[in-house]
């Protein structure tokens, strides 16, 4: 399996400088593949396929579509382009002893058979990688939060678990529990209520920001304060988010590697905003409020990140549809309205939490679960904050160079 890490490169002028420099003729290619494919369809009436850029431009396999003019484009180097050793990584670069307007003006001229003098140069850059790079086959250089980042892919092996017995484990994603997970006896319910408020307290402080910026003449000096401060919401927020996710998903796979799981299904809950304004069924139930709520829903993300992380792990991952399984009774196989966070049948009187009943009915339309009462549900935080730490173990988990507070004297309360 081929999973991506990266690290940061450490910021020297010469060597950012040269990095930028290499990001904008990156860029010019990305650009030159527009201008063509533009003229073409003037001349033609007829846009390129993708296949048909891939042709003309043989060294880029994976060019994708153009669609705009970009100033910067990531660097994308291959295994030939690099040389790696266990100190540093040397990016190869060949650099010509004319500029681009001479070329231009000495290929003018009559018989003028030069060949470009070219000099092969090489950027080299610490590496700092936790592994060995000795199996990479592909890197891109990227601009992110302030500093240039080196990714890389590396091949790392699989668990086996083909000694394992066969266990199956279903995932309910939703809002106020990130992701819940259930077997047969087992069951874990981790909280997403921190990142819907961070959610919602960006899309608040966006609009309030748009709505100012309105008021103001665009380019003026108030209104690029604005935009300043929505570019530094948007990079906190994500920041925030990005950690949540890795943290919530790390705690889920954690718990069916402990559970011997060798089966994970997950919910699919995609599509699940759409159409609750047209549709008169989805309006009677969606307010304004929670189609917000459903499109500030990072859902997506979440799905993607526990599907690649347990497959790191060996489990087999599936997918399926995932609609009425929190309504649908395993007892009496009935259909049931859920009162809160809690599923009671009415026939049995048996009570379950929903989004646990939601998680093993999604396992159960992929494989056979036994059904029995389930008592042993862990609720869990993806941070736990030092606020919510007992006496005890905040003293444990204290820095000994902190000094205690010292009491207020009696003379100071008087006063």
């Amino acid at each position: 399996m081929f999973v991506t890490h990266s690290f940061r490169i450490p910021y020297e002028q010469y060597l950012y400088e040269e990095l930028r420099m290499m990001q904008r003729e990156a860029a010019s290619v990305w650009n030159d593949i527009v201008r063509e494919a533009t003229s073409y369809y003037v001349s033609r009436k007829k846009w390129l396929s993708k296949t048909e850029i891939q042709s003309v431009r043989k060294t880029d396999k994976k060019a994708k579509y153009p669609w705009r003019r970009k100033y910067y484009y990531c660097i994308p180097l291959k295994k030939a382009s690099m040389d790696i050793t266990k100190d540093t990584i040397s990016i190869k670069k060949a650099s010509y002893g004319f500029s681009l307007p001479e070329l231009l003006t000495k290929k003018k001229k009559k018989n003028w058979n030069e060949k470009f003098p070219k000099k092969n140069e090489a950027i080299l850059l610490p590496n700092l990688s936790e592994e060995p790079l000795d199996e990479c086959n592909y890197a891109e250089i990227v601009w992110r939060d302030g500093a240039y980042w080196f990714c890389y892919t590396v091949q790392v092996p699989e668990r086996d678990l083909s000694s394992f017995d066969k266990k199956v484990a279903g995932a309910d994603l939703g809002e106020i529990h990130a992701v819940a997970v259930a077997t047969e006896n087992k069951a874990l319910l981790v909280s997403g209520r921190a990142m819907r408020s961070i959610s919602q307290f960006r899309a608040k402080v966006l609009a309030e920001l748009s709505k100012k910026m309105s008021r103001c003449k665009k380019g003026s000096n108030q209104w690029k304060k604005y935009k300043q401060a929505k570019h530094r919401i948007r990079q906190t927020s994500k920041n925030q988010l990005k950690e949540l996710e890795h943290k919530t998903t790390k705690e889920v796979v954690s718990f069916l590697v402990e559970e011997q799981v060798t089966h994970f299904v997950i919910g699919n809950v995609s599509g699940i905003e759409k159409w609750t304004k047209k549709n008169e069924k989805k309006k009677q139930k969606t307010s304004k409020v929670r189609r917000q709520q459903l499109s500030l829903w990072n859902q997506g993300k979440m799905k993607q990140k526990l599907t690649y992380k347990a497959a790191w792990m060996g489990i087999k991952v599936e997918e399926t549809e995932e609609s009425y399984t929190s309504q649908d009774c395993p007892f009496c196989n009935g259909r049931h309205q859920a009162k809160g966070r809690h599923f009671i049948c009415s026939v049995h009187k048996t009570e379950i939490h929903r989004d646990v009943n939601g998680a093993q009915n999604i396992a159960r339309k992929k494989h056979t679960m036994a059904v029995q009462s389930l008592y042993s549900v862990l609720f869990k935080q993806p941070i736990w904050y030092k606020r919510f730490l007992s006496e005890e173990i905040r003293q444990k988990t204290k820095h000994p160079k902190d000094k205690p507070k010292k009491e207020p004297s009696i003379a100071s309360r008087m006063a």
